[in-house]
């Protein structure tokens, strides 16, 4: 009996740890995405369920932060502290409690925001540019100028936005067309190209910003699911699997041409979304997003900030 105690402190001692979760609440709200802000010490999450966007404490403790009669469901957000500002993808998938016909699958909004005090300072309209065709605005990242680039899971778009609010596609590709849901994660990497994931089909695309007709397959093990990604601070890519409920940690020694899955990690709940990364710890966001999707599964409101360890 006493070596059975044993084991149990000692499981118990390696798990609290190995990590330092951040566990939250919020009425069913079901973040999508997770930015942070360093001044402020506080993370950003969005709402599938009722667009709003709000403020975790590294203790956990969520509050409102921007409530805004353009938003429908807040998808992919990021955090520009030299600009101050709060960039924030709008859409509509049809399980917000504002969902409408007019917008459902055809929203698709970029809006800045102060990073202080939530005043909206653009709104950039993306749907408006492919009038014909399905809009989602997923993710957003930016560059250096605060030229900002969004994917379009619903039509084989990656749009840029400037710095003043003004949209334009940016890229389009032939191989961004496959049934379901296509381009979603993206990021900017400082050596002047894009990574974007595609969730059907697992696979990894670069894209120069300089000739954005540039496009390049990644050279890459097939990541089914795939939803945000992120770069480390040793130049490594981050992805998130959704649908395997797994974090990939990729390598690449030749500029991203080809990369090598070194590790994996699991998450604790379902449907992960999106992660960042925080003083050199990886965050990942459990956003349970197959509760909302599904009508006959019970709504919950706990969600997890999971650190990753590998």
């Amino acid at each position: 009996m006493k070596n059975l105690f044993k084991i149990l402190f000692v499981l118990t001692f390696a798990l609290s740890a190995n990590a330092q979760n951040i566990a939250f609440n919020s009425n069913e709200l079901y973040p999508e995405g997770i930015a942070y802000s360093k001044k402020q010490d506080v993370y950003f999450v969005s709402s599938l369920h009722y667009g709003k966007i709000g403020k975790v404490t590294s203790k956990g403790v969520y509050t409102e932060f921007i409530t805004d009669t353009a938003l429908v469901s807040t998808i992919g957000i990021h955090a520009n502290e030299k600009a101050n500002l709060l960039y924030v993808c709008v859409s509509d998938p049809g399980v917000a409690v504002n969902t409408s016909a007019t917008t459902q699958m055809k929203l698709a909004k970029l809006i800045a925001y102060d990073l202080t005090t939530g005043k909206r300072k653009f709104i950039a309209d993306l749907g408006v540019l492919n009038p014909n065709g399905g809009n989602f605005a997923n993710d957003v990242d930016f560059d250096l100028k605060g030229n900002c680039y969004v994917t379009n899971s619903a039509s084989p778009i990656i749009y840029k936005i400037s710095p003043k609010g003004v949209p334009s596609i940016f890229a389009t590709s032939e191989n961004w067309k496959k049934d379901g849901f296509n381009l979603n994660g993206i990021v900017v990497h400082p050596n002047g190209y894009l990574i974007v994931a595609q969730s059907n089909t697992g696979e990894l695309y670069k894209v120069s910003i300089k000739n954005p007709k540039e496009i390049k397959k990644i050279n890459s093990d097939l990541i089914l699911g795939a939803d945000g990604i992120f770069l480390n601070e040793k130049n490594e890519l981050m992805v998130i699997s959704n649908s395997t409920k797994q974090v990939f940690q990729l390598n690449s020694t030749n500029d991203f041409a080809t990369v090598k899955v070194v590790k994996t990690a699991p998450t604790e709940m379902t449907f992960p979304t999106t992660g960042i990364v925080v003083n050199k710890k990886y965050y990942v966001l459990n956003a349970k997003l197959d509760e909302i999707f599904n009508p006959n599964a019970t709504k919950t409101s706990n969600f997890l900030i999971q650190e990753i360890k590998f």
